[in-house]
């Protein structure tokens, strides 16, 4: 399941390297949320909805970037999963990511929520 866990995420983070929503649509659950605690700067906390994140990327004010994708902890507890990595870009540590996958209804797994902690 590991493989299938990580098969998810690389496709995703090259999604949105490359800003493809339609991609994307596939990858994300329905109920997706980005909670983003003092983002870049921000004293607040953001939560945005699946809707609002493909938005976004469409807009092109986020994603574009190129990752590679260190993994540090993979949890798997029946049909959900939850995943500990790191986002180096140019070689150094950019992002660290908290994510929970689920399973959904055909054992698909689907990316539901995203934890991002900018370094």
């Amino acid at each position: 399941m590991e493989a299938q866990i990580k098969k998810v995420i690389l496709d995703a983070e090259k999604a949105a390297a490359e800003r493809n929503t339609e991609a994307l649509e596939q990858l994300l659950h329905q109920d997706y949320r980005v909670i983003a605690n003092r983002f870049k700067g921000s004293t607040g906390t953001t939560i945005m909805s699946r809707e609002m994140y493909l938005d976004l990327m469409e807009a092109g004010k986020i994603g574009g970037t190129p990752y590679a994708t260190d993994f540090k902890n993979i949890l798997v507890h029946d049909h959900t999963a939850t995943v500990e990595l790191l986002w180096k870009a140019n070689g150094k540590a950019a992002m660290h990511k908290f994510l929970a996958l689920v399973q959904d209804e055909n054992n698909q797994w689907k990316i539901i929520s995203d934890v991002p902690v900018v370094l």
